[in-house]
């Protein structure tokens, strides 16, 4: 699917905002109207974050509003393909003769040298319901003092996921029910599944939701 970078642009462009790759050495080409210039910002893989950078500019006849307008617009299609974004205030260069908004957007997902892998690595399904926004999950034997043997604890999974500013929070789904993990080599199910705990928490980049749960039954699988 190309690097991230190229997928913003083509999602830029295919709103109706002129966009290309951030011109070299900062020289900037003669503008007859907005322009964004699209970069690579700082890549976290421990975290799998990665953040582009993006400057909206506008001739300075053509006045502030339009480069404000098009970068509200550039946000609204940054925040669509999966990016938390901060827009700065409108400023002007007068050696450039424009003005400029930087916006920084951070998307969860990897970045190599040609491809863009998006998400956590994995997917998560609850029942017929895909859980676009799971950042972590994790699974394992959940022992007490009447546990025995291993094979007898229950498996406690926890699952969590961060909601974009703007996004509703997902209902807590019927039980019991299904889990599935679909990982590059392995699915994973989880069956008989009801929850035991869910905590929102508001943070800067949305809503941090992990819910805690047990699971009757686990399998994996290749898929291979």
């Amino acid at each position: 699917m190309g690097t991230i970078v190229g997928q913003v642009i083509e999602q830029l462009r295919s709103n109706n905002i002129r966009a290309d790759e951030a011109y070299p050495g900062g020289r900037i080409p003669a503008l007859t109207g907005a322009v964004a210039a699209v970069r690579l910002g700082k890549v976290d893989r421990s975290v799998r974050s990665t953040t582009v950078q993006a400057v909206i500019m506008s001739p300075a006849k053509s006045g502030g509003s339009l480069c404000e307008t098009t970068a509200l617009k550039a946000v609204q299609v940054l925040q669509s393909m999966g990016g938390t974004c901060v827009k700065d205030v409108c400023k002007f260069d007068e050696m450039a003769d424009v003005f400029y908004i930087e916006i920084e957007s951070e998307f969860f997902g990897t970045a190599l040298a040609t491809k863009w892998s998006a998400g956590p690595g994995f997917s998560v399904t609850i029942g017929a319901q895909t859980m676009p926004h799971a950042v972590s999950f994790s699974t394992g034997r959940k022992t007490d003092d009447t546990v025995t043997a291993i094979k007898d604890a229950i498996w406690q999974f926890t699952l969590e996921e961060l909601l974009p500013p703007g996004t509703s929070e997902p209902p807590d789904p019927t039980e019991p029910f299904t889990l599935t993990v679909t990982r590059e080599l392995t699915d994973e199910v989880l069956d008989g599944c009801t929850l035991l705990s869910v905590q929102r928490k508001d943070t800067l980049r949305g809503i941090s939701q992990i819910r805690v749960g047990q699971a009757k039954k686990r399998t994996v699988t290749s898929i291979l």
